[in-house]
């Protein structure tokens, strides 16, 4: 027992001395600094529009990012945004990058109660990439509705 308790203890001290312990799956690579789906008037037509501004918290660069959006209804309900938020400007390391997005009119209710954004994949500069799980650990909520 006492060699088991030794051979663990040391595995995990390699595995944290080594970098095993943490790998970049285990945390989001943006954080968050904004969100809001304000109403672009332009041309006499009201157009709702995704504003996002967040920082790339890697060491590379960020060359695409997929984003999810779910929309929170007047009735609480959660509602899933058909169709993807893609970036691809580009987002250097530590740098605030802001981004936006036309939505569709038909598919956001005007009298929402807030907004979910959350990162789906990113694919950095050296080709390698990152992917939710399917959890949206990775994500950034705004509700203005009642408590």
């Amino acid at each position: 027992m006492k060699h088991r308790f030794a051979l663990v203890a040391l595995t995990a001290a390699l595995s944290s001395a080594l970098g095993w312990a943490s790998t970049p799956e285990d945390h989001c690579p943006i954080s968050y600094s904004r969100i809001s789906i304000p109403y672009d008037h332009r041309g006499g037509i009201s157009t709702p529009v995704v504003e996002l501004t967040f920082t790339n918290e890697t060491a590379k660069k960020i060359v695409r990012a997929k984003f999810g959006l779910i929309v929170t209804g007047p009735q609480g309900d959660r509602v899933p945004y058909e169709g993807s938020l893609t970036f691809s400007e580009g987002a250097d390391p530590g740098k605030l990058t802001s981004s936006k997005w036309n939505l569709d009119m038909t598919k956001i209710d005007i009298h929402r109660l807030g907004e979910t954004i959350y990162l789906q994949s990113v694919r950095f500069e050296d080709n390698t990439t990152w992917q939710d799980d399917g959890n949206q650990r990775c994500k950034q909520e705004e509700y203005y509705g009642p408590k």
